[in-house]
Order: structure tokens, then sequence, then C-alpha cells
């Protein structure tokens, strides 16, 4: 009888390349600095168009694309996810823990590179990126000062011991969701804001008359929320 050949396994890295761009009406390296997310299947320069009217304000937007392809057959293009998602939840937090630390050292390359000091920091994410974005600013209360989550939850179950450190760090949060949001329901941003609250962060719940979709209203919202938080004029006409 043939013995069985045992099985070897190992791992191969390679490199992975994350185009940015920054954006934002400022020349001053000591700036605010937003890290905003696209959602899943978008890009940099997709989500910049969404988020145009907030580089008026006088801080910064880096807004870098996902590592990982994925396809969008209704439009016949292949956007971009910042991490592969089935349904494991322990897959998903090693899976999320990569794109975290792919995530800080882009932003940390960034700022060296372009000699940037912001006085603080803001990670904006829609959809998937707010997935990502709320459990990487959350973990890091010791370089991020505030979060803004937009069609999505925040993974509170999780993040218990982190949010405790947040509300001793004045962190604050606001939340955007559709009435209409199906993807994602109304309900789960709700639940966010409630435990949020109850470990003392102070948040606010922002609603609107829409679905999946960061518009025009929330990105007014999300300009004021900032201006009014990190103390600079919001340069945004009234809605």
């Amino acid at each position: 009888m043939q013995s069985e050949t045992p099985t070897a396994r190992g791992e191969f890295r390679v490199p992975i390349v994350i185009p940015w761009r920054l954006d934002g009406a400022t020349e001053d390296p000591t700036s605010p600095l937003v890290l905003a997310l696209h959602g899943q299947g978008m890009d940099q320069d997709s989500f910049a168009r969404v988020l145009q009217r907030l580089f008026a304000l006088p801080c910064r937007f880096l807004l870098p694309r996902a590592p990982w392809p994925f396809e969008v057959p209704s439009e016949n293009r292949i956007g971009a996810s910042w991490y592969p998602y089935d349904g494991d939840a322990v897959r998903f937090e090693h899976e999320l823990a990569r794109t975290e630390v792919m995530l800080l050292q882009l932003l940390e390359d960034v700022e060296t590179r372009r000699e940037l000091r912001p006085r603080r920091r803001v990670v904006l994410g829609f959809s998937q990126g707010g997935y990502c974005g709320g459990v990487i600013a959350l973990r890091h209360t010791d370089r991020f000062h505030g979060l803004v989550v937009s069609g999505a939850r925040v993974k509170t179950e999780i993040l218990a011991a982190e949010m405790r450190v947040a509300s001793a760090r004045d962190f604050r949060v606001l939340l955007c969701h559709g009435l209409r949001d199906v993807a994602v329901l109304p309900e789960a941003a709700e639940r966010s804001r409630e435990a949020l609250v109850a470990s003392g962060i102070p948040t606010e719940l922002h609603t609107f008359d829409t679905g999946h979709i960061l518009g025009k209203r929330q990105v007014e919202d999300i300009g004021r929320w900032l201006a009014e938080n990190y103390q600079f004029t919001s340069g945004l006409s009234a809605p």
C-alpha cells in the first residue's frame, strides 16, 4: 500500500497597491484630516464625486481605493471592496484586521510624504466603508477623534472595551441613515446609537427620507457636523 504524501502549506506575500487621492481647501499642514472610505463596488473617484461639496471645508479628505476587486455585473465594471465577506464572523474579523493594518500604514505614509500634522482626524465611511471605518476609528482613538457612518451600523458587539476608552477621549460620532434603506435597516443605526450613547460617547443620529444612498442632504449635514465639532467655518450653503 502506497503511503500518503503529506501536504505542505505556506504563504507567499505580494505587495498590494492602494491608490489614493487627497482633496480639500487648505494649505495648513495641521488642518483636520478626514479618512473617507467608500462603499463596496465604488472607488476613490466615484466617492469623491459624492463628497465633492465637502471639499470646500478647510480640512483634507484622504480617499483610498479599497484593496480587493469587486465585480458590479449590473454596470459591467469592477469596483473595489474593503474585505471579502461570506457571513462567517471569525473570517470577517480576520479580513477586517488585515485591511485595518493597511489603512493605518497608508495614512502614516501619506501624512509623512505630504508633511501633514493634522490636529484632528475623523473617519467617514459609507456602507461597507462605514462598517470598516467604525471598527478602525474606535480601535484607534489615539489617532482618530471622531466618526461619521452612513448606511451602515457600528459593530458595537465587538467594540465594548474600545467604546469605553473612546468615551473618555472626547470622541464623537455622527450616524446618517435612510429611512427607506433595505440593505441596512434603520433599526440597525438606532441600535448603534443606543449602544454608543450607553457607553458615554456623544452620538447624533440623522435620518433621511431616502434608501441606501449618501445623498446631498446627508453630505450637507456631515459638513455642518464637522464644522460644529471641529471649530471651523463650514463654507457650505444652507439646504
